[in-house]
């Protein structure tokens, strides 16, 4: 098992984790990788990596449930119950198919971390599973 932690730097932010999330694998040839973020206010996702493209994912973020405020969870003093739907539905794994020592992403897909209640420090780690020779 493989970890990284990275620093995100605003309150909602995405991030490409694609480089960092290949070096995890280590010489796995053939095989799958689970990338999990351990928290719950933070996700991982499948999406094309493009700068106009990260600013709409925030701007959803930040936005998409606003007509539903205010949370029950907030009244609480605990201001993120947003971040905590969002990467709910988001999601904190990734399972991706490894071949030929490479994670195996469609042209447009890159792995993107999705902060939603930073800035703060998120460690993900990686399971890269070898296949069985056939």
């Amino acid at each position: 098992m493989r970890q990284i932690t990275v620093a995100t730097e605003q309150k909602t932010q995405a991030l490409d984790l694609t480089a960092q999330c290949q070096s995890m694998i280590g010489n796995v040839e053939q095989g799958v990788a689970v990338f999990h973020i351990l928290h719950t206010t933070a996700a991982l996702i499948l999406c094309e990596d493009d700068a106009d493209l990260r600013e709409d994912l925030v701007k959803v973020a930040d936005n998409w449930l606003r007509e539903l405020r205010p949370f029950r969870h907030a009244r609480r003093s605990n201001p993120n119950a947003e971040a905590h739907i969002l990467s709910a539905f988001a999601g904190a794994s990734l399972s991706i198919p490894i071949v030929d020592g490479k994670l195996a992403l469609g042209t447009w897909q890159s792995i993107l971390l999705l902060e939603l209640d930073g800035p703060k420090r998120r460690k993900i780690v990686c399971a890269a599973i070898e296949s069985p020779p056939t």
